[in-house]
Order: structure tokens, then sequence, then C-alpha cells
């Protein structure tokens, strides 16, 4: 009853804001996955934090990266002015549109107005950072706890003393919460007080706080999380007080997100408690950071990369959530609300979101569905690949007609019961139509049909029977009950009919070489293909809905507007083309595969809900286009990226800054971007240069622009971002600059010049004839010694990026690069490859206690005793800070093990003192996992990662295998 109420109160607090809301389960949601291999410096990803200009900033122990939507800039030392480390620990956002950076030297600085002011550091690694109301900062300190810093003062007070502190969050009371190694500490007028477990609190470590928008404290700790309500904590679930909760995030749906440390993330809903780790498609269990932007993705930071989950417009449905196979060839919307899916591996119904099997197989194996249809009574009639057609009848699958009594082959392809309530049948052999008295008329391509081949069956509004078949198109009248042909012009070079749509004044028919109109009154054809824009020339089926034409391919589906094509072919019999303005979506919207089946009928349909179902290789993909028009109406914050001058970089100006620019300015290029997460490759932009051109200027797709030899004069760059299909927000960006006038501009100078080019242009011609052989020489040997210093500084770098210059042995990115490279041929080859990651047992305590710079020289003596033990192929990198990684081929862990072991006493015997007096023994743990049982080198280093953290847990020291 404790944890019913508990349940209750959420209830009502997310209720409130939410009725009208809905909600996907976590498996509909789309995941992307981004690494080092996708431009982030680390994989580790410890801080999120979306600013006031739309920006998505993501701290790594490699630096700082700022994300686009579509590549990451990073910030490291070198871009940072005196920050102490590139590792970052913290991210804040700031109520004036800062950035709070903080990391693990204690560096601390604050970006705004695209500028860093760094601040003097913290004395240990900051963990988290807060500006509070009274301007002044309260620091999370590793190691030794809580801090604040006032306005304008370089001194830290200590508030909580030698605990590792978390996180800091201030209330609307003032009262700053601490959470701890310690506890949850109550911070009121600097005054710090532990809460017990009087309060309702476990005796364990407090990992991070959340202040939800009712107001109500959230704390997340080794043992569960817990709400504060009355003075007491309390559970929030019972599922969740066996977790360490190291993240919280609240989402604009009221619910609460946790990530944890080794289980991955949970959602707590008024729909219960879900949760989401590495089967479900997380890079790692260990969750370090969430986030929910403004386009309301949820954004998860792990220990093996960054994570997100989107409501795209497209979700799928495979065998994973019950179907009984992935490849899909029919979709039908039931009258009843169900759906049913047919594909190569039996027939599903889906209602209500739960999936329900039809049951029925052919000699113990299901059958291979190609065609549904609704019959009158509600039962579902199937088309089979090889028997025949059957019926559903109380959810059984019985068999109705075949070759065996009739029909002229068992691949049945196209379904439809007319107005006169007879069933047509169209099979690889030719087209059946079953009488009211059950009778049997048989049509083939010896009499009626151009093709025996049939692919598609409908009913047009006068009751006309189309038939689509692979070698054209052909109507059934149904008053003169006779075929005649709807032929194809000849330079149209379409010959399949694979689907059919009738409006008042068209019937519209896809092809195997596009989109056919054909008017009615006229009998005019007109055809929209890849001459007129399309991106193939294939389309299935067509799906009405609204104002757009849906139209299913083999490399996704295409949206357009029903009008707007209209407009398109009716100028096209006019010989003018109009561009086409259309959408292609695909795998990056949601959808498994973009191969959309056709040649079954339906393979795709409008349900009553108003989504569009689409047949596909990988399920069936569920469209629900209202998810397009909200994300376009998302505020698109537009961004001017950079500014070149003669190809080099200018800063850019602050707000209503003018740039003043030399007379000698040839070339001008502006990088831009769309701040847009969701669809970040649809945006579209234009551009105006004020003082050049009064028009915007279509730049498509293209995120930059350029211009030469503009004259002397002002000028304004102006750039706006906007969503396909829609109006342009107000959201241009501008930069204003002037060009000076050069003297030699001037029109005296002018005919000087001219005047001296005449005087001297034989002399100079002369002088060039003669010297012409020597400076050829000159400059090819001058072209010869560029290349040769050119190529020498390129073999430097390519071995500095992939070195460690403290070590000289190869680095993260050059174990990674291995790694990647080498482990998928390991596991074709049936091979064994372990890996340990090993880390240096309190290495901070050497930084601390004897310096940074021992630290280094300790890093390594340990790095040559690594690299003497290194045999053969067995690999050693530098990882970052003290960890080192080791690769182990054609060995299992418990092989590695032993190895690491070796190591591992040996770095335990060695004397250090010779590095610094008083340092006698440094300890390293070890952390060990192989590739059995394991498909991707990602887990294989997240299992070491495991293992090392359970070494860690152990008492250092030591090797553990995972």
């Amino acid at each position: 009853m404790k944890h019913l109420g508990i349940l209750c109160v959420f209830f009502v607090m997310f209720t409130c804001q939410v009725q009208s809301q809905t909600r996907l389960p976590l498996s509909d949601y789309f995941f992307e996955t981004w690494n080092t291999r996708s431009g982030l410096p680390h994989n580790s990803i410890n801080s999120l934090a979306q600013t006031q200009d739309g920006y998505l900033w993501i701290a790594t122990w490699e630096g700082l990266a700022r994300f686009n939507g579509q590549e990451f800039k990073l910030f490291t030392r070198a871009e940072i002015n005196n920050l102490p480390d590139s590792g970052l620990r913290a991210l804040t956002p700031t109520d004036d549109g800062g950035l709070l950076i903080a990391g693990a030297r204690g560096g601390i600085s604050l970006y705004q107005y695209r500028q860093w002011n760094t601040q003097p550091s913290a004395s240990a690694m900051v963990n988290h950072i807060i500006k509070s109301n009274d301007d002044g900062f309260w620091l999370a300190l590793e190691n030794d706890g809580v801090f604040y810093r006032g306005a304008n003062s370089k001194h830290d007070q200590a508030i909580v003393h030698n605990v590792s502190a978390y996180r800091v969050l201030e209330d609307a009371n003032g009262v700053i919460w601490a959470a701890t190694s310690d506890g949850l500490y109550k911070i009121v007028d600097q005054q710090a007080s532990l809460i017990t477990a009087d309060d309702g609190l476990p005796n364990a470590a407090v990992y991070t706080l959340l202040l939800t928008r009712q107001g109500k404290l959230i704390i997340g700790s080794e043992r569960g999380a817990y709400i504060l309500k009355d003075a007491v904590f309390t559970a929030i679930h019972p599922q969740l007080s066996a977790e360490s909760i190291s993240s919280l995030l609240e989402d604009n749906h009221g619910d609460l997100w946790f990530g944890t440390i080794n289980k991955g993330v949970f959602r707590l809903s008024v729909a219960g408690l879900e949760q989401l780790d590495a089967k479900g498609g997380l890079p790692a269990n260990r969750i370090l950071s969430l986030l929910q932007d403004r386009e309301n993705s949820i954004w998860v930071g792990t220990n093996a990369g960054l994570f997100r989950l989107r409501e795209a417009p497209f979700t799928a449905w495979t065998t994973k959530r019950g179907l009984a196979g992935d490849y899909v060839r029919t979709v039908l919307s039931h009258s009843d609300g169900s759906l049913w899916v047919g594909s190569s591996a039996g027939l599903n119904k889906i209602k209500n979101n739960n999936v329900t099997q039809i049951e029925g197989a052919k000699e113990g194996s299901p059958y291979s569905v190609l065609s549904l249809l609704e019959g009158e009574d509600g039962d579902v009639w199937i088309g089979t690949y090889t028997s025949g057609v059957l019926k559903v009848s109380n959810n059984k699958i019985t068999p109705y007609l075949n070759r065996s009594n009739g029909l002229g082959s068992n691949e049945v392809r196209g379904l439809l019961l007319d107005s006169k309530q007879r069933l047509w049948i169209g099979s690889a052999m030719g087209l059946t139509r079953v009488e009211k008295d059950g009778s049997l008329v048989q049509f083939t391509n010896e009499k009626e049909l151009p093709s025996g081949f049939i692919l598609a069956l409908s009913e047009d509004n006068k009751g006309n029977v189309w038939i689509g078949t692979g070698n054209g198109v052909v109507v059934f009248n149904i008053l003169t009950e006779q075929f005649s042909a709807i032929s194809f012009p000849a330079q149209f070079a379409a010959e399949y009919g694979f689907g059919f749509y009738f409006d008042d004044d068209y019937t519209w028919m896809t092809t195997d070489r596009g989109l056919m109109r054909y008017e009615h009154s006229a009998g005019k054809m007109a055809i929209l293909g890849r001459e007129q824009g399309l991106p193939v020339d294939k389309l299935f089926q067509i799906v009405a809905h609204k104002d757009s034409f849906w139209l299913s391919s083999n490399r996704g589906v295409i949206q357009v507007d029903r009008q707007h094509v209209n407009h398109v072919l009716d100028e096209k019999q006019k010989n003018i083309n109009i561009p086409l303005v259309f959408q292609l979506y695909d795998e990056g919207d949601g959808m498994l595969s973009a191969q959309v089946n056709g040649g079954s009928t339906p393979s795709a349909t409008v349900h009553k809900d108003g989504t569009i179902w689409f047949a596909t290789a990988k399920g069936v993909s569920a469209l629900k286009p209202e998810l397009l028009q909200a994300s376009s109406k998302v505020d698109l914050p537009t961004m001017i990226e950079s500014f070149s001058v003669n190809g080099r970089a200018t800063a850019l100006p602050l707000d209503g800054e003018t740039v003043l620019l030399p007379p000698n300015v040839s070339r001008l290029s502006f990088q831009y971007a769309g701040l847009s997460f969701i669809m970040p490759q649809r945006l579209s932009f234009q551009t105006q240069l004020e003082g050049f051109n009064k028009e915007w200027v279509n730049r498509q797709h293209i995120t930059g622009a350029e211009y030469t030899n503009l004259p002397a004069g002002k000028y304004t760059f102006k750039v706006r971002a906007g969503y396909p299909n829609t109006q342009w927000q107000q959201n241009e960006q501008e930069i204003r600059f002037v060009i000076q006038a050069h003297y030699w501009q001037k029109l005296s100078f002018k005919l000087m010049l001219f005047f001296t080019f005449l005087v001297t242009i034989y002399a100079v011609y002369k002088y060039r004839l003669y010297h012409y052989k020597k400076v050829e020489a000159e400059l090819t040997k001058r072209v010869e010694k560029q290349t040769q210093d050119l190529q020498e500084q390129a073999n430097a770098f390519a071995y500095q990026a992939t070195h460690d210059q403290l070590t000289d042995m190869p680095n993260r990115r050059a174990f990674d690069s291995w790694l990647a490279t080498n482990f998928a041929t390991y596991k074709q080859q049936n091979k064994i490859l372990a890996i340990a990651i090993m880390d240096i047992d309190h290495f901070k305590r050497v930084n601390d206690g004897w310096s940074h710079i021992v630290g280094d020289k300790v890093i390594c003596e340990i790095a040559k005793i690594l690299k003497s033990h290194c045999e053969g192929e067995q690999q050693v990198a530098r990882w970052g800070g003290e960890e080192f990684t080791l690769v182990f081929p054609n060995k299992t862990a418990a092989e590695a093990k032993l190895m690491c072991e070796l190591l591992r006493e040996e770095i335990a015997n060695n004397d250090f003192s010779v590095i610094a007096a008083g340092l006698h023994q440094v300890t390293a743990s070890f952390g060990v996992s192989d590739s059995n049982n394991i498909d991707d080198y990602d887990r294989l280093l997240s299992g070491a990662d495991q293992a090392l953290y359970k070494a860690k847990n152990g008492g250092r020291n030591r090797t553990e295998i995972m």
C-alpha cells in the first residue's frame, strides 16, 4: 500500500499537465549513437547541456564538443584560455545564455558572447558547479567536499569537508542541497546538516539531484531514488531501490528518467516503469548524464558514447515486438480498428499495441502471405505465395481456393471484393473471379489480359475494376462486362502497374517508371518520374492522406503535395518545367529498412487513427504525419559559425558590431547552420548580401556561401534556416562589414597606372622572356623543397596523432583504430581476442603528494614496464590519464589474466623511490575481457571497463575478469 500511495502521488503530479499528451513505449523511439568514430573526442559523456542559442554541448575527458546537428566542433586547452586540463566533468548553462564548464584539475571557465572567461581553479576535480541566486558559485569537488565562492571572489570557502561531492542544487527557497559520498547535505546560510535515515534516506552515497517543475526534490543514490514530501524522503519505486542512480531527468511529459551505474536507463510514467539497457540498443549500461533538448529528444551520455532517443516520424514493428516475420509484404487496416500484417513467416494482428499470431500452417510451416482483403462479414481473405487463397474466421486460418480446386496459380498477389460481392483473385497465372454462387470465371493473357502476372486489383468510384499486371493496366467495365487496355505511352517505357488511387478527375497509378496520372474525361496520361525530379523509377503503392501523396519505393517513402504534383504535370504539358518538391524518408527517420516492399496489395494503408503503415523488408513501419508537422513548428535557431576573409578565419563580431575589412579583400566565406537535431539534413537555407543583391538566394541544403571580388562599400550578410515545406521563421542572423577603398581604387591612380603600364610593358615583356628559364628552374627547385618539407611535416603530424607525447606509446585513437579494424577479422576467423584496461591505483595521491611532474614520471616508468613485456602481436597503448590498454591476440581472458598478473606484480615490486623519495610502491588494477559471446568491440571494451570497475571496488592491486 505504501508503494501504491507513492505511485498515486506521481500520477497526480504527472497527469495535471500531460492528460492530453501521449507517450511512446521506449521500444518505439528511434535510436542513434555517436562516439569517437563520429567525431567525439572521447566516449565517456560526463555531462550534457543545451544553451539558449540552441547548441548541444558535450563534456568528455578529452575536451568539450559542440554539436550543431551535423558535426562536432571540439574545444580543448588550445581553444579555452588558461584551462589546466582538457578533461571536463560538468556543464551548467546560466540564465543569461552562458555556459559554465568545469573539469579534472579544478579548471573552471565561462563561455559567453563567443568568448572564454577562465576563472581561478578549484583545489580538486569539479564534479558540478552552479551559479546561485546571489551570483556566487557552489562547487562539488572530488574528495574535498562542497565549497562556496562568492561573487567577484577568488577564495573558496569550505562548507562540507573531506567528502566526494557529486552535485549541488539550489531550490526556490535558496536552500542548497549537496549530493556526496556521505549522503545528502542540506545547506542553509552556509551551514550544512546531513540528512539521515530518520528523514527517510538510506545510509548510502547520493550521486545526483533533481528539482521537478512542481518544485519537488528528487535524489538518486547508491540505493535507489527518493522524493522529498512533507519533510520526509520516500522511495519512488520499489524496483529502483536496489539500483545505483547516477543521473536524473524530468521530461516535457513530466515523466522521470533514471540513469544508473550498470543497468542502463529507466523511465517512470503513468504507464509504469520501463527499462532500456545495452541489450535494447544503449552503447553501454553505465549512464553518466541525461538531457532533453528543445525538440524533446532524450540524450543519454554513457561511458561508451552519446545516445539519443527521439519520437521519429516512423516506428517499426518486427519480430522483436511479436511479428511472425520481418519480411512484410502486405498490411491491412481492418474496420474493427485492428491492423493485419502479412509476412513471409505468417500473419499477425495488431490491436491496442498488442500483437497476436493468427493460427494456421501448411504441413507445419507458416504460410507466406502476399495479399490481404477484408470481407463483407469482417473475415479476412489471405493471398499466399504457394498455398492459394485462405480465409480467416475466428482468428483461425482455413484453406479456401488453390490450384487443386480451380485457381490458376497458388501465388496470389491481389484480392478484391467488388460492389457486386464478387471475389477477384489476381495470381501469377491470370485472374479468377468467384461468383456469389461459388462458380469460377477465369481470365487469362490468351484473351482478356496483356499479362497473366497480376500485381494489383482496385475498384474505382463507378464500380469498374482496374487490374495492374506485369505488362500494363486493363479495366473491366462494370456495365459492358468487357476489358479495355489503358495503354502507357511508348515514350514512358512503363510496363508494371503496382497500385491505384482514384479521385473525381484522375486515376493515379504507380508503375516501374514513376507515378502515372490518367485523366478520365480526355483519356490523357501524364507521368511524374525521374525527369520531373523523383529520386527513383519504381513506385509500388500510392496512399492519399489529407493534402499529400505518400509513395512507397525501394529507397524509402516519398511525400509530395497533391496540388503541387498536378501543377508540375499541368505545366509539363505546356513544356514548362517546374522543379518537383518532395521529401524522401528512410532509415534516418525511424525506418529499419528503406526497402518498402511492393508487388502485393495492399502494401501500404491509412489506419483509422491517421497513421500510415508500410510493408518493408524489416518489419512494418508506421508513419505519424502529425510528428512531421510538430517538428516543423519548433523554433529553429540559425547560427553563423565562421567568417573567413581571403581564406583566413576572422573573429565573429558581437551583436551590433561592424567588421572593418582592408581594401585587399578578394574572397569572403560564411559557414552557417540551423540548430535542428531532428532533421538537420533536410533544412533549407536562404542568404542575402545587402549592398550586393536585394533578393534572398536559395541555398537549398548547402551550409556555406562565398563572395569574390566585392567592391569597396558597406554590406550586411544575412542567413535564415527553414524546415521542409514550411514558411520561413524569423530566425535571421547577420554580419555587418565594411570593405575599405584602397588608394589605387581612385580614378587618378588608375590613369597613372595605365600610363605607366604602357611605358613599361615592353620592358617587362623582354625581362620576363629573358629570365623565363631561370625563374622556371628556381620555381621547380622550390616546389621540390616545399614538397619534401610538407611530406616530412605530414609524417610528423601522422605520428603525433597516433602516439602519446608523454610515453611515446600508441594513444587511444591508435588503439581504437586497431581494435575497430581487427575485431571483425578475429571474429570471422573464429580467433579469440582478449583486452585489458589497466589503471594506476590511487594515482591522484601521487600527483597531490609529490607533484604532477612525478606523476608523469611514474606513468613513464609503468609504460616502460608494459612495453618491455609486449611481444609479437601483443599491443599496449596509453588509454588516457593513468589508464593503459593491452591487447592479447589469440588469448582467452583467463590466459590474459595470468599475463596481467605478472605485469601487476612487477609494477607492485618496482621501487619508485628513484623517481621521488618516499614513493616506494605504486600498484595497478587490471580489468580483462575477451571476445567470446561478444559481437562488437564496444561491448568488449565495456566488459573490460566493468571488470576494472570490479577490481577497483574489490580493493585495487588486482586483476578481474568480466
